[in-house]
């Protein structure tokens, strides 16, 4: 019995201690915390700030920590800048509640990541800059992580880069609600609302997954996008080195905005040109996009980055849509509605040269096939210069006529014959070439096409560079750069356009009917 008694108060002599050591822990983690916030800054050219918390509250029997009132605030070479959390919770885990001790270099003896915070919620963050503002409503992260050496430097007072530290972090998930962002500028508050965002997979540099839901911007309250979701995949962010010299030019910009573009240039195509990519993947659905007459909708559009070596990208937009009457609107003619597939890939054919591909498929209108090897115009001072220099080989184009041809002769006259006439007659006298075999080949493919709408295939000279200077010393000689081939379609162009014109005043009766 006597033993029973004495193992009994020893475990409530155990307890008590424990006890102790927790409550006796609240004033040291709290007073850690403040000394840790005020070191942390954002590092950069012109750049200084601090950061600050008013309250912090530790619950030693749940390990519950509260910051209330944390904010960041600096100048910038462009102005005053925020961070603010109205009120941050987390709890601590038991081997980050130890580094508060004097167990600390034990605890922290392991080099890698270590988990500092778990079920954190944070509610009512926002961002003011000069050229916008931001705020989001609550967002939650299951476990943050951190390097042990950052562990320390926190703990220790240490200056903390905010940028640097994101480099040395993860979680698994972060998940935020209600984010919005507003922007003035010369046309007017431009507003960007987003219900959901999640991050997945973050470690480091390296992040699994983004995902937006539901975003939809505005121009002086008039909506003028919105869209289903966003998710771009296996994103690595640029070496810090390189994200701190973006920021540097940024501020030189307000000084020399030509001297910084020099200067941006090296710095994205370095960041573009890294291994792994900044993003292997993007996807966007459902989009519409408002316009003055109307609106346009895409089902989606993505991006991948296939590989790096050799570079090799390609992108589509999946069905893009407006309406005929905006269509013609907007180009001020008579047109179908618009409907159609695009897909465009680059692969780098060398260090200076990328094979370009480009698919559109338009309904009612053409499909296109477009294939050429583009090449770099070097280190130019102007955009000038550029387009000058620029040159291309091994052109391969091919056009289908699915009605385009009808729709331009429409437009000349509803009279299918007389449109017909004029257009064959205008290209043939339009076609003022040199008498050679290549150029009456060129001048019978194009008067084919012309005549019965068929398919129609370019190409230049296997292997032959051909820069701008070429082609405008090759205007009356272009079968010395290219070849042309016709094959001719199933119908006459003027019985084409005799059928539109058929289908016009079918359409527009009724209409006309009902205004009455």
């Amino acid at each position: 019995m006597k033993r029973a008694y004495l193992a009994a108060a020893a475990v409530i002599m155990m307890a008590v201690g424990v006890m102790g050591l927790m409550f006796g822990l609240s004033p040291l983690v709290e007073t850690q915390v403040h000394r840790g916030i005020q070191n942390i800054g954002i590092s950069g050219d012109g750049i200084t700030t601090h950061a600050a918390v008013d309250r912090v509250e530790f619950s030693p029997l749940s390990r519950t920590l509260t910051l209330y009132g944390l904010r960041l605030r600096g100048e910038t070479p462009q102005g005053p800048l925020s961070y603010e959390v109205a009120e941050a919770s987390l709890r601590i885990p038991l081997r980050m509640l130890l580094a508060y001790t004097p167990l600390r270099p034990m605890v922290l003896r392991d080099v890698g990541m270590m988990p500092v915070a778990e079920n954190i919620v944070l509610r009512n963050l926002s961002t003011r800059s000069p050229d916008f503002r931001a705020s989001v409503q609550r967002e939650e992260i299951n476990e943050l992580r951190s390097q042990s050496e950052l562990v320390a430097r926190f703990l220790d007072g240490a200056p903390i880069d905010a940028l640097a530290a994101t480099y040395q972090m993860g979680a698994d998930r972060a998940h935020s609600f209600f984010l919005s962002v507003n922007m003035p500028g010369k046309d007017g508050l431009a507003q960007l609302t987003i219900k959901e965002s999640r991050v997945e997979g973050w470690n480091g540099a390296f992040i699994s997954q983004m995902r937006v839901d539901d975003m939809q911007s505005r121009l002086n309250g008039r909506e003028s996008m919105r869209m289903a979701s966003f998710e771009a995949s296996d994103i690595t962010l640029p070496e810090l080195g390189l994200v701190h010299r973006l920021i540097d030019a940024a501020a030189m910009g307000e000084q020399d905005m030509e001297a910084a573009a020099k200067v941006v240039g090296p710095i994205l195509e370095e960041i573009l040109a890294a291994d792994p990519p900044l993003v292997r993947q993007v996807r966007a659905d459902n989009m519409a996009f408002s316009v003055e007459n109307g609106s346009v909708t895409v089902d989606g559009v993505g991006f991948d980055w296939l590989s790096n070596a050799p570079r090799h990208t390609k992108s589509f937009i999946r069905n893009i849509s407006a309406p005929r009457d905006l269509v013609q609107a907007s180009a001020d003619c008579l047109a179908p509605a618009l409907k159609a597939d695009l897909t465009f890939e680059s692969l780098a054919q060398s260090s200076s040269s990328h094979k370009k591909m480009l698919t559109i498929k338009a309904e009612d209108l053409a499909d296109v096939d477009c294939s050429l090897t583009l090449y770099d115009a070097g280190i130019i001072s102007t955009s000038e210069q550029a387009l000058l220099l620029q040159s291309f080989s091994d052109l391969h184009l091919t056009i289908k006529d699915r009605g385009a041809m009808a729709w331009v002769g429409l437009n000349l006259s509803p009279n299918g014959r007389a449109s017909a006439t004029a257009m064959h007659h205008g290209l043939d006298t339009g076609l003022q070439l040199n008498p050679t075999p290549q150029n009456k080949a060129i001048r019978e493919a194009l008067l084919t096409f012309v005549q019965r709408p068929g398919k129609l295939e370019a190409a230049s000279v296997r292997g032959q560079r051909i820069g701008i200077l070429q082609l405008l010393a090759a205007l009356n000689d272009p079968g010395s750069l290219f070849s042309c081939t016709a094959t001719p379609g199933p119908k006459l162009l003027e019985e084409q356009i005799n059928a539109l014109a058929a289908q016009a005043a079918q359409t527009s009766a009724p209409a006309e009917a009902a205004g009455k």
